[in-house]
């Protein structure tokens, strides 16, 4: 089996193994993304979160879905310019925080990495995944603000998307890029307990060597 590129994002949803895993999206529009991860990984916990307009949409899809033994979903309305979060998302720890679909639009860049920086106060142990494709240059916007706000990016790789660019919602893009992150605060645990840096699999200090040597 190939080693996987994002060793972080395997160490944590190969955990999913063994205990419970805490599951939040950002802007998940009408839920695929996340109802995909709770039909697919059992003893999840997957909130999703999005503007209140699409709270029939995303409750109507989770009602159809299919889940994996003993995961759930859940929806909560979430506006990113809210000076607060709410209440759920105040009292809950977050292992994985998806962004998928969500750097298009540049005027909600900052608030959405202010969002992030609220979560990750409150679970500094979350890996945040965020995928997209790339519409326009000025998209980079939100990989300076999160570098400025001191979230670090662990890794990233490139799928090509099938059929032609420019038809469809592919729009212009050829291919999707997924970005993993995590908090300054962030360490990587193997077990209930904390560990060293010492029990980091090797290949995760490998990505983070090469990134300071670049």
């Amino acid at each position: 089996m190939p080693s996987s590129p994002l060793p972080l994002l395997e160490y944590v949803l190969v955990s999913a193994t063994y205990r419970r895993l805490n599951i939040l999206e950002l802007g998940c529009g009408c839920g695929t993304v996340g109802i995909g991860l709770a039909q697919s990984i059992p003893d999840c916990d997957v909130l999703l979160t999005d503007l209140p307009e699409v709270d029939a949409l995303v409750r109507a899809n989770i009602a159809r879905m299919n889940p994996a033994i003993s995961s759930k979903v859940h929806f909560e309305p979430l506006d990113w310019e809210h000076p607060s979060l709410a209440p759920k998302l105040q009292h809950r720890t977050n292992d994985l925080i998806v962004v998928s679909e969500c750097t298009y639009n540049t005027d909600t860049l900052r608030p959405l990495v202010r969002t992030l920086c609220a979560l990750l106060a409150r679970s500094p142990k979350a890996v945040i995944v965020v995928s997209t494709k790339t519409r326009h240059a000025s998209e980079a916007a939100f990989f300076d603000l999160v570098q400025d706000a001191g979230i670090i990016e662990e890794g990233r790789t490139r799928w090509v998307l099938p059929g032609s660019p420019g038809s469809g919602y592919a729009d212009g893009a050829t291919d999707v890029g997924l970005h993993v992150f995590h908090g300054r605060e962030h360490r990587l645990s193997l077990s209930p307990r904390e560990r060293s840096e010492e029990d980091v699999p090797s290949q995760t200090r490998a990505v983070k060597a090469g990134s300071k040597s670049r």
